[in-house]
């Protein structure tokens, strides 16, 4: 099947030989030396006799192992379950026994934590890289560098490329299982947004254990005959050095990376780099800035491990055009909590369907409850809110579980973060609701402050979103966090910090 991860790579690398694919810290691998290097990797991994039915975890940092890994496993014909390198405890326990995996790819330094998880069951550990001689600590050793290439395995398009967990913000992380189909249309649908090209040179600097990390960037880098540039992870006083010393063409920005960028001091050199394309997800609000400021067009989309990528927008979007229109082989629906279709302008769920089996998710593995809810009646309910304008055009709201209501008004918790977010000392902003005596919710917001910026005040915070936006959107309480805790794919529970604001509401 064309539509696979086994035939990107293969295919780049018998018709590009010798063009370059990955780029890391100095080294330099063309396609062939990529496919290479990956079945080497399998060759070890099929000489430990890991078992091809059962799913593989792998928890790697950000590295060209990390890619070696993931295309060895796919040529391999094994389901990989990346594993956050941050969960530790009862969630790396988590995802060790619900995914059913019995062995585990990772290093060294996390081997630790291994012991903590098990809970009786035997987890075969394989190290990459293999530094020294094996002993009973640290399981089996992979070694990465001598042996025999591994023997390639055939896949279909509707077999299982991953089981990627997400969300968990109000309970146990799911996994996801995903198709070949859907990784590669996942891909393909990220080049043709971005316009990738044969010869683009795209910096990653996203985590390659998230989907976007992965597929949006190295995979659509591999159908398009890119080059990656991979790092270790997002530095703002390295992004546009790494930038200009590669010759990046096109990158992958998260609102909260754009907006670091632009809150940096200026310099008479910020348009004067090789930069040209941008996919930031979501727009900032000084998106303009940004543009004219580092000379770059932008783009912006909506995707989710689950749903794929069913939106997206033009090079000429503004932040008042939202996320964008469905792409080609999608149907969207918004409804209410009945299941009735709402009329434009009104908030409703996000359904999605597709003109293909398999472009979404398939169901939660080992869960199926939540399966159940998330594709019933023949769509995918994503737990998504959106509002849809007359022109077409659909705008992220929140999700369904992070609305509040105050004083009769309906808040986006994802607007009021986007507020607090842009003030230049805030590093990280969540919103939740609790319980008012007067307002039905009061609206709470943790911030994370940058540390190198002198102190800012709660009322600092709100005297800045009250400048900015409407009344109602001012958070009536502030505390600051050193850090947030974090679901396996790194996004913020906000289940934990709705306690917390109670708790803290309650003593102020």
């Amino acid at each position: 099947m064309r539509r696979t991860i086994r035939f990107a790579i293969d295919h780049a690398a018998s018709t590009s030989p010798d063009a370059p694919a990955l780029v890391f810290e100095g080294r330099t691998y063309t396609n062939q030396e990529l496919r290479s290097a990956a079945l080497i990797r399998l060759g070890a991994i099929q000489r430990r006799n890991v078992d091809r039915g059962l799913p593989v975890l792998v928890m790697l940092n950000n590295t060209d192992e990390a890619v070696i890994t993931w295309l060895a496993l796919a040529l391999g014909g094994y389901t990989e379950v990346p594993v956050n390198t941050a969960v530790v405890g009862e969630t790396l326990a988590h995802l060790c026994t619900d995914s059913g995996a019995t062995t585990i790819i990772t290093e060294a330094e996390f081997v630790e934590r291994l012991p903590k998880v098990a809970a009786g069951r035997v987890l075969d550990v394989l190290l990459i890289p293999a530094t020294g001689s094996a002993d009973a600590s640290d399981g089996r050793l992979l070694i990465d560098d001598v042996g025999r290439p591994g023997a390639p395995v055939a896949r279909g398009e509707m077999d299982l490329a991953a089981v990627m967990y997400t969300s968990g913000t109000t309970g146990p992380s799911k996994g996801a299982q995903l198709t070949e189909r859907h990784a590669f249309t996942y891909a393909e649908s990220v080049a043709q947004i971005l316009d990738l090209q044969r010869g683009d040179v795209y910096y990653a600097p996203l985590p390659l254990f998230h989907i976007a990390g992965r597929w949006a960037v190295v995979y659509a880098s591999l159908q398009r005959g890119a080059c990656t540039v991979l790092v270790r992870r997002f530095s703002i006083s390295s992004f546009w050095r790494d930038v200009r010393h590669n010759d990046v063409t096109v990158t992958f920005l998260l609102g909260a990376m754009a907006q670091f960028l632009l809150n940096g001091a200026p310099s008479p050199e910020d348009a004067t780099n090789p930069l040209e394309r941008v996919l930031m997800v979501p727009l900032i609000e000084g998106l303009d800035e940004f543009r004219s400021r580092f000379g770059v067009r932008v783009v912006t989309c909506f995707a989710s491990t689950e749903a794929n990528v069913p939106l997206a927008s033009g090079w000429d979007v503004g932040v008042e055009d939202g996320a964008g229109q469905p792409r080609p082989g999608f149907t969207l629906r918004l409804v209410d909590e009945a299941g009735v279709d709402v009329a434009p302008g009104q908030r409703g769920e996000l359904l999605v369907a597709t003109d293909e089996e398999g472009m979404y998710l398939t169901g939660y593995i080992n869960n199926p409850e939540a399966t159940a809810h998330a594709l019933a009646d023949g769509w995918l309910h994503t737990g998504d809110v959106f509002v849809c304008d007359r022109h077409g055009r659909y705008h992220f709201v929140d999700r369904l579980k992070d609305a509040l209501r105050k004083r009769g008004e309906n808040i986006s918790s994802f607007e009021v973060e986007r507020e607090v977010r842009s003030h230049p000392a805030v590093l990280e902003c969540a919103v939740v609701g609790i319980a008012s005596e007067h307002s039905e919710e009061d609206v709470v917001a943790f911030v994370e402050l940058d540390p190198d910026i002198d102190s800012v005040s709660a009322q600092d915070i709100r005297d800045h979103v009250r400048a900015r936006a409407p009344k109602f959107l001012v958070p009536d309480h502030v505390f600051f966090v050193s850090a947030f805790p974090l679901t396996p794919t790194g996004k913020i529970q906000k289940f934990e910090l709705r306690e917390e604001a109670r708790r803290r509401a309650s003593l102020s």
